[in-house]
């Protein structure tokens, strides 16, 4: 406050306190507003005119605090008043031509644009969520280096799937690397892929990023025919070679992991596995992705000489499964069975003639050996 404050103010001026910018003294003056500017009048009735486009605010946009204007340079003028009601006049004089002054904003006005850019930031984030990061792993998805998913693929493969419970029958595995091998020609893929059997009494079968297949005893046991499990294999190995498992790994993943992943920076592998486990164990493709897999998994077996009709046996074979309780993991993630059999026959149209690997009786056995 200045040291007096009876200047004479009147409904159209207000008192305040000037200061010459030369000294520390300040000095009780009274101050009008017009269209142009503000007029100080000194106690000793000289006055001095300050035009609004030349004057400063440095104070006074906050409410209860006074406000403070300067005018001039290097040392410039200054001028306080305290009135609340000097910066409604102001405000009414300079809105709309003069945007470097401020003003305080009303208690419900200031929660109405807190809430407002609440909900605006809430709305961004959704959207980075729902289509921004999802849109970003699409379009990062074909530049991940191979290396960077050989190696997550692997470190993941440890973390779901711990050596114990792993299937070692030797001969179950040569017959069924025997059936990769066939399958894909490792000379044509920029993946090596390994099938891993896990002797659990879950009924799946998933793909890992960088060539990893994981396939569940129950399910090989389901299998009638090698032709029925090369089916399994074929869209497996399409998911990884069109790379669905990869990218629908990245939409989970936080932003600069994607980052990352585009630079085929491994360091924080370790890290990343645990989180891509997690995903992985419930991971759901698109139905586009799933037909996909299946048109391609039939050129796949068509291309080596499978019978295709395997593929189709085999979800015949999941039908009269349906409802118990062994099967759900592996129904969960792929369409419905029934639109999937009608698809692929859609797909088959005449039958191969390629003469059976092995008999069904041979291979039931085969298919048993995990435990053996």
């Amino acid at each position: 406050m200045c040291a007096d404050t009876d200047t004479g103010a009147t409904a159209q001026s207000w008192a305040g306190c000037y200061y010459d910018g030369k000294t520390s003294a300040q000095h009780s003056v009274t101050v009008a507003l017009n269209e142009r500017g503000i007029t100080i009048h000194n106690t000793d009735g000289s006055r001095r005119f300050w035009l609004y486009e030349n004057i400063r605010q440095t104070q006074g946009e906050h409410a209860g605090e006074p406000v403070r204007l300067e005018y001039g340079h290097p040392l410039p003028e200054a001028l306080v008043i305290e009135d609340a009601s000097f910066l409604s006049d102001l405000q009414i004089l300079v809105r709309h031509r003069y945007r470097h002054f401020h003003f305080p904003v009303a208690a419900p006005r200031r929660i109405a644009l807190l809430t407002g850019a609440l909900f605006v930031s809430l709305a961004a984030v959704g959207a980075l969520v729902l289509w921004g990061i999802p849109a970003f792993a699409t379009l990062v998805t074909p530049w991940v280096p191979v290396s960077w998913e050989t190696a997550l693929g692997r470190t993941v493969l440890a973390q779901m799937v711990p050596n114990a419970q792993r299937c070692t029958n030797e001969v179950l595995q040569r017959q069924v690397n025997l059936l990769m091998a066939r399958l894909v020609n490792p000379t044509k893929i920029p993946y090596e892929l390994h099938v891993t059997i896990v002797d659990s009494h879950v009924f799946n079968a998933y793909a890992l990023p960088g060539g990893e297949i994981v396939l569940f005893r129950p399910l090989l046991e389901a299998t009638q025919s090698p032709e029925e499990l090369a089916g399994v294999l074929a869209h497996e190995a399409e998911h990884i070679l069109l790379r669905h498992t990869t990218q629908s790994l990245l939409r989970d993943l936080s932003l600069a992991a994607l980052v990352g992943a585009a630079f085929g920076d491994v360091t924080g592998i370790g890290a990343l596995a645990i989180q891509a486990a997690r995903t992985l164990s419930t991971l759901h493709y698109s139905r586009d992705m799933e037909e996909q897999a299946d048109l391609e998994g039939i050129k796949l077996l068509q291309q080596a000489h499978f019978n295709p009709a395997g593929m189709i046996q085999f979800f015949e074979t999941l039908k009269t499964r349906e409802g118990r309780l062994d099967v759900p993991a592996y129904l969960s993630s792929h369409p419905q069975t029934e639109q999937r059999i009608s698809r692929l026959k859609a797909l088959v149209h005449q039958p191969a003639d390629s003469p059976p690997i092995s008999s069904d009786e041979v291979w039931k056995k085969t298919a048993a050996l995990c435990r053996k």
